[in-house]
């Protein structure tokens, strides 16, 4: 558990980088529903270190997925105290999805050299997200979301779109998101490329921190972040399920 004013913020930044549909507060949790893909978006997070996440608490958010026909996902951050014990006894499965929380210093910029960034998400984008992407929410539904400044870069090769990603700025945080890269082009820098042009659309924005999310288990983009800089790694989560879904009875 921890209190760190920066970790939280961060947290909260990367909730605006990719706001769910919708969200309720239950307790001291956020109740997230957006449908698609994305656990995040469709998962139960903490909104304080000290939440808690008691049986009464449980069965309103079970109540609350139940309701869209959406099983219950908890999400379980370092930032809050261990719900695992509790998850357990109540059959939840286990962990999936384990994720860290990288970081680092605004300003020193980046060069790139062949990425477009650009301050919507215009069609080319928007196609190549759901190439790439095709088990992920909406990349239309998802940016008329954002409601932070944003950027969206994509780095074409051969007349096609080979990489993407993009970038919000919420309380002086950048936080990095959808960085992909098509199967056919890895291994060419493209990724590099997209996200030194996010990190240089962040120090233009004045941006005090730069922060992103990535798999635990995804070793090539972890070596890729911390060559550029991601070196602080601030927190992790992973999410836990109950299974099967509620009855609605």
């Amino acid at each position: 558990m921890t209190a760190d004013p920066l970790a939280w913020r961060i947290e909260r930044a990367c909730v605006a980088a990719l706001p769910p549909a919708e969200r309720t507060r239950i307790g001291d949790w956020w109740a997230a529903r957006s449908g698609g893909g994305s656990r995040r978006i469709n998962a139960a997070s903490a909104v304080t270190a000290d939440a808690l996440l008691d049986r009464s608490v449980l069965a309103r958010i079970d109540a609350h997925y139940a309701a869209a026909g959406l099983p219950t996902i908890v999400r379980v951050t370092d930032l809050t105290c261990s719900a695992t014990d509790w998850l357990d006894a109540e059959g939840f499965a286990g962990p999936e999805g384990a994720t860290r929380t990288l970081m680092r210093q605004g300003g020193g910029g980046h060069r790139w050299s062949g990425a477009v960034v650009a301050d919507h998400a215009g069609p080319c984008w928007l196609a190549a997200r759901r190439h790439l992407a095709p088990g992920a929410s909406d990349p239309t539904e998802m940016a008329a979301r954002l409601s932070v400044p944003a950027g969206y870069a994509r780095l074409e090769e051969g007349g096609a779109v080979r990489a993407i990603g993009y970038v919000a700025l919420h309380d002086g945080i950048a936080v990095i998101e959808a960085v992909g890269t098509d199967p056919a082009a890895r291994r060419r820098g493209h990724a590099r490329a997209i996200v030194a042009a996010l990190i240089g659309w962040a120090d233009r924005h004045g941006a005090a921190h730069i922060a992103l999310q990535v798999e635990e288990t995804n070793a090539p983009a972890r070596a890729l972040y911390a060559a550029m800089g991601f070196a602080t790694d601030l927190y992790g989560y992973h999410y836990r399920r109950r299974v099967p879904c509620p009855s609605r009875a």
